[in-house]
């Protein structure tokens, strides 16, 4: 940086620029000591008319080219909400396909549990009485251990990927 430093000289300078963000136009006229900006006002009038209709042209392509990124912004947003919606489509099938296939599971253990049960207790009839009786007893605790184990709420507590997710747009809209 230089050694430049603003003096007061009590001479005037004129600024004129676009207020338009979108435009860049500046004018500057400084006063000398031989030539004072009053005796230039006709000249700096002419200038500032004749700068106005150029800018017109400017400002609007300006807008129109401000239009066109606007509009490729909301496109590109577009595009992100249909991919957003499109994944959560995704997820929401593999969610309710991993769940189908634990319930499945779930399902297989508790008829496997019910199958062994149902078997001790057709075991216990061949018994004597008072052994019959220790064996019902203890099924008794098991199944009250186990508590209710009914597959179908297993089944009934399944969400489809509809009812986990419901798409923001059509199938064919996200094409």
């Amino acid at each position: 940086m230089g050694n430049d430093k603003e003096i007061p000289s009590g001479r005037l300078k004129l600024v004129i620029y676009s207020p338009y963000h979108s435009v860049t136009w500046l004018e500057e006229w400084l006063e000398t000591s031989k030539s004072s900006l009053s005796g230039r006002i006709p000249k700096i009038v002419r200038r500032i008319e004749k700068a106005a209709e150029e800018l017109v042209p400017k400002l609007q392509e300006a807008d129109r080219q401000a239009e066109i990124r606007h509009q490729e912004w909301l496109a590109a947003v577009e595009r992100s909400q249909r991919e957003e919606d499109r994944r959560k489509v995704e997820q929401s099938v593999k969610d309710s396909r991993e769940d189908l296939a634990q319930i499945m599971e779930r399902w297989s253990h508790v008829i496997s549990v019910e199958q062994f049960l149902t078997g001790v207790a057709r075991r216990a009839d061949e018994l004597d009485q008072d052994r019959r009786q220790q064996v019902l007893e203890r099924l008794n605790m098991a199944r009250d251990f186990l508590g209710t184990q009914d597959p179908l709420d297993f089944f009934m507590s399944w969400r489809t990927p509809d009812e986990r997710y419901s798409p923001k747009y059509t199938e064919a809209q996200n094409n």
